[in-house]
């Protein structure tokens, strides 16, 4: 029994689906029920048996997953220190963002921390969330940054930061003189907004609603950038988290004319830092985390975590 055979064997009874377990693996599913069985033959009992629809450990098998843990864990701490054996210059950390928080902040720190570490190399990755939690499975991944909490036994929370969502106008917009606005008070603009399925678009549509309206949109983009464009030429209004505006305005000159305004009540947004589940965390890796959240609690000045 190899280690990879161990690895597929842990997956399954943290999954109970052949299904899942090998969506998460990226193999077919009869790739590995054939792997099972294969080991199964060769140990000469059964690891897994069906309990409805699911697969669930015999007590055979709960006895190979627990001998495993800890050649599991030794393997980890080994791919982690193995590149880096006998040079520093080596040290390479893969960071995953999702396009949201790519802001001016993200290229600020990268820009920074590169700077104060030039032994350490950082990979970015801009992905969706959903990719960046699989990659953290993995291990293609070392840190994530993402707007919800990753759920998985092989992924930790390393910090999580709270921020409040804003409104933010160009020069000649109805409100640019306003000390506060709530959402029933936008009821006749148009608004420029993240895509759907962000939260932030969500908390929008919702608190609209609730106003007793649907809010009509005149642009959408990933992009706050992109976002902040549009609404500078006095199109409509923003709505987005304070900081990332904030770190906008404050890194271009185009955009110094616009005024964050508070909601009232304020909507809140979420930003997660987390990390691959594993047995040790690479000196590097911890480098970049801890100087990733100090930053962030600069940025955002509540941490949550």
């Amino acid at each position: 029994m190899d280690i990879r055979e161990l690895k597929y064997l842990y997956e399954i009874s943290q999954c109970e689906s052949m299904e899942k377990a090998a969506e998460r693996l990226y193999i077919t599913q009869p790739s590995l029920t054939k792997a099972v069985k294969k080991m199964e033959e060769e140990l000469g009992f059964k690891l897994f048996e069906k309990v409805g629809r699911k697969n669930v450990l015999t007590l055979a098998g709960k006895q190979v997953i627990n001998l495993s843990r800890p050649v599991l864990n030794a393997y980890d701490y080994f791919e982690q220190n193995l590149t880096t054996i006998g040079s520093s210059e080596r040290a390479v950390v893969n960071y995953g963002v999702i396009p949201l928080y790519q802001t001016p902040f993200t290229s600020n720190f990268i820009y920074n921390f590169r700077r104060k570490y030039p032994h350490i190399k950082i990979n970015i990755h801009e992905l969706p969330e959903e990719t960046i939690k699989q990659k953290l499975i993995t291990g293609e991944l070392d840190v994530g940054m993402t707007e919800n909490m990753l759920a998985s036994p092989y992924i930790i929370t390393y910090s999580g930061f709270e921020d409040v969502v804003s409104v933010v106008v160009g020069e000649g917009n109805e409100f640019y003189d306003a000390k506060q606005l709530t959402f029933a008070d936008l009821k006749n603009s148009v608004f420029n907004i993240v895509t759907n399925g962000h939260n932030n678009y969500n908390q929008i549509i919702s608190n609209c609603q609730k106003a007793g309206y649907e809010p009509e949109i005149a642009y959408q983009s990933s992009q706050i950038g992109l976002l902040l464009d549009y609404t500078v030429l006095n199109k409509g209004v923003c709505v987005f988290n304070r900081c990332m505006i904030y770190d906008n305005i404050m890194a271009r000159p185009d955009l110094k004319t616009m005024r964050i305004i508070p909601l009232v009540p304020p909507p809140q947004c979420f930003c997660w830092v987390s990390l691959r589940n594993q047995s040790s965390i690479h000196q590097a890796i911890q480098i970049f985390v801890d100087e990733l959240t100090e930053a962030l609690t600069e940025d955002v000045a509540v941490r949550v975590q």
